[in-house]
């Protein structure tokens, strides 16, 4: 049985570039990446968007478009981890992200999630008559970064951040997006060390020192998984949440945990 196969595409501003490169892969869905937030050449993308839902609906391929926040930083990142568990869940085993049509501030994001992720990325090897783009040789993959993963007990250490679940798939619900799932977008965040360490006391129902609690904040803090800032109501304390990049790194734990 043949295995499916979809495309996260990001959208970007030449629509017969982006075709040349979406159609030289075997494709049984297509997810368009688009921005949420009118940004520089957004007019634009829109256009191009609007033609490929209409070419590729055309030639009766599953389409869909999501919206990112490439405006806040750091937010596409797992933006896109949660929307390739999302397209796991629903079947499909092969997940590549196309950047053929990125612009390089989008690009960066989705590189990062694909190597947390270690899903398949690829970019358009064109050919070119002048300035445009008339052929393609190939898509060529493109390596990623071996990201560091969180281990179990930063995994605990993390859920912390989360309101309490029963389902964990709950966090993929395939009718939300990103922003409109409860998990993901309230979240705790803890204004002082002692609160957090508290949390973390009732979750192993066990006294604990500060020690430990200090020793997963600055491994995860170097990860870049937490963002800590002064409390703006006790300058001796420091307020501490998760960042995006750590709620990837929770999602690719949470996913591998329950699905593998």
């Amino acid at each position: 049985m043949t295995s499916k196969s979809n495309q996260i595409v990001l959208i970007g501003h030449f629509l017969e570039k982006l075709i040349l490169s979406i159609d030289k892969e075997i494709v049984h869905k297509i997810v368009f990446i688009s921005e949420k937030q009118p940004l520089s050449g957004t007019a634009e993308a829109k256009k191009v968007l609007k033609g490929l839902i209409k070419y590729y609906g055309d030639r009766k391929i599953p389409v869909q478009n999501i919206e990112f926040d490439f405006h806040i930083q750091a937010k596409p990142i797992a933006e896109l981890a949660h929307l390739i568990y999302q397209q796991k869940l629903q079947g499909f085993e092969n997940i590549t992200v196309n950047i053929s049509g990125g612009l390089r501030y989008m690009v960066i994001w989705l590189y990062i999630a694909c190597s947390i992720t270690n899903t398949n990325i690829i970019h358009g090897d064109f050919i070119y008559e002048g300035n445009k783009e008339v052929g393609i040789y190939s898509n060529m993959p493109l390596p990623t970064l071996p990201f560091q993963l969180i281990t179990d007990k930063q995994f605990e250490f993390l859920e912390l951040f989360f309101n309490t679940y029963e389902d964990p798939n709950g966090f993929f619900k395939q009718d939300l997006a990103f922003n409109d799932n409860l998990l993901l977008y309230q979240r705790r965040r803890y204004n002082s060390l002692e609160s957090l360490k508290k949390e973390l006391e009732n979750k192993r129902n066990e006294k604990l020192s500060r020690g430990p609690i200090n020793g997963y904040i600055q491994k995860l803090n170097k990860m870049s998984a937490l963002h800590i800032y002064p409390n703006p109501k006790d300058k001796k304390e420091k307020t501490i949440e998760i960042s995006y990049l750590g709620i990837a790194y929770f999602l690719n734990k949470l996913y591998s945990r329950y699905n593998s």
